[in-house]
């Protein structure tokens, strides 16, 4: 018993991180005359981003460049050594370009660019706060699965993986799927904890633990 829980254990927060990572935290570089994002070069940078994604600045340089919005969509913050970097989440659809006060003036030397989307199916899905149920919960193997606020047309899987993180089955889900509920036999399986993953297009939205009981 003490080694199951201890596997558990170590299964759920190998989890945690899978599902932490949705919420996309784009990071941009302010240096000495520049700004980068993902391995860019040069003084300026574009980056694309979803709706409620959030875009944080941080110095790795010794200068001071404070940011400023060309289209006043937030106020001029500082970035120098000492001072914390600075996130802002992105609500709206919209193109927003700035530029470094000290290095730069708009589409000219120091400045950038983010590009805010729609989002995609599966960062929609995330969006809209996904509920995941499975129920009754210790179960001897029928189960009836819910998914609130599911979003019509959108293929989901459901993904159930062993103790040891060993994939055992993968349930494709109709599109209609709705609150209503999807019965599962999951008699066949052998007594235990399993984790059970809504996925979308390899991502996961959503893990809820199940104990299956002989």
């Amino acid at each position: 018993m003490k080694l199951f829980t201890r596997l558990a254990a170590v299964v759920l927060a190998s989890a945690l991180p899978v599902m932490t990572a949705l919420a996309a935290n784009v990071t941009v570089q302010v240096g000495d005359n520049f700004y980068r994002a993902n391995g860019s070069t040069g003084n300026s940078v574009a980056i694309t981003i979803a709706v409620g994604d959030v875009v944080t600045w941080t110095n790795v340089g010794f200068g001071s460049h404070p940011t400023a919005s060309d289209n006043g969509a937030w106020a001029t913050f500082p970035m120098r050594p000492g001072i914390a970097d600075k996130s802002i989440t992105f609500n709206t659809i919209g193109v927003f370009p700035y530029h470094c006060t000290a290095h730069g003036s708009p589409g000219s030397g120091q400045f950038g660019t983010i590009t805010v989307q729609r989002p995609s199916a599966t960062e929609d899905a995330r969006l809209a706060g996904l509920a995941l149920s499975l129920f009754p919960n210790p179960s001897k193997g029928l189960v009836t699965l819910t998914v609130g606020k599911a979003k019509a047309g959108v293929a989901y899987q459901l993904r159930l993986s062993n103790i040891i993180g060993q994939e055992v089955r993968s349930i494709a889900l109709r599109p209609d799927l709705s609150e209503a509920g999807l019965p599962l036999d999951l008699r066949d399986l052998p007594a235990g904890m399993y984790l059970c993953s809504l996925v979308n297009d390899g991502k996961v939205l959503g893990t809820k633990r199940l104990i299956l009981q002989n």
